[in-house]
């Protein structure tokens, strides 16, 4: 015998299945939004993820750019045996150094400039080894002889920091930077301070042998440089004293 069901119980399916579906749709759409969430948070996370690792990859190539810069300027002027070595001796007039000068350079004060500095290192393994090294981590590899070596720091067309050691073909060192300015640190009346930093076409051939220091700035590209309130570029500046005249 067959039951029949009353329109009640009918109408009672219908609302269950209606609810059933209703409840699926929110779900789909809370689901929905949450991942669009997700996929939000993953995208910063990302995001801040890279920036940092390029700001960090900023910071190092600054501190190698300006601690070689820092380690070649400070050696400039040097010379073994003061004793038994005249100044003009061991630092003679030679392009593109005037006599007794530690230092040369060009460019104005807008940039990019280029440096170059000298210094005069004892034979390798020498009781009085100086353990000076040039910009490309090398010593005097001479074990008879004091030689001298000149670095020149520039930048080149692809904005990379370079440095050529005597005649040898110019190394990069750091990429990544937009300008080079150098401004040098004179003391002409010989009182032992700085009475004002002149950029090198600024100078005369009696200022080079009275240089103390040089002020050097980098200006490096901004890696986050297109986010809002991000500069172009980032500039980084450091005085470094020649140790052969403190």
């Amino acid at each position: 015998m067959k039951t029949r069901l009353n329109d009640g119980c009918r109408g009672h399916s219908k609302n269950q299945l209606g609810m059933g579906l209703l409840e699926i749709f929110i779900g789909l759409t809370i689901a929905l939004f949450l991942l669009a969430g997700l996929v939000t948070i993953f995208g910063a996370t990302r995001q801040n993820f890279t920036a940092q690792n390029q700001l960090a990859q900023l910071q190092d190539d600054q501190r190698m750019a300006m601690g070689m810069l820092t380690t070649v300027i400070q050696e400039g002027g040097y010379f073994p045996n003061p004793q038994s070595l005249l100044v003009t001796d061991a630092l003679p007039a030679s392009a593109p150094f005037v006599l007794s000068s530690a230092v040369a350079g060009t460019g104005t004060v807008a940039g990019p400039n280029a440096i170059a500095v000298r210094y005069v290192a004892s034979p390798s393994g020498a009781a009085t080894s100086d353990f000076l090294l040039d910009c490309n981590g090398a010593s005097n590899p001479s074990t008879t002889g004091i030689a001298t070596f000149v670095n020149t720091f520039a930048l080149n067309a692809s904005n990379e920091l370079t440095c050529a050691v005597n005649a040898n073909p110019a190394q990069k060192l750091v990429g990544g930077i937009s300008n080079l300015v150098v401004l040098y640190g004179v003391d002409p009346d010989g009182n032992g301070s700085i009475n004002q930093y002149l950029a090198a076409a600024d100078m005369t051939a009696a200022l080079w042998p009275n240089v103390l220091s040089a002020r050097v700035t980098l200006t490096f590209l901004n890696p986050l440089a297109g986010q809002p309130g991000q500069p172009a570029s980032i500039a980084f500046t450091r005085v470094i004293s020649l140790m052969s005249k403190t």
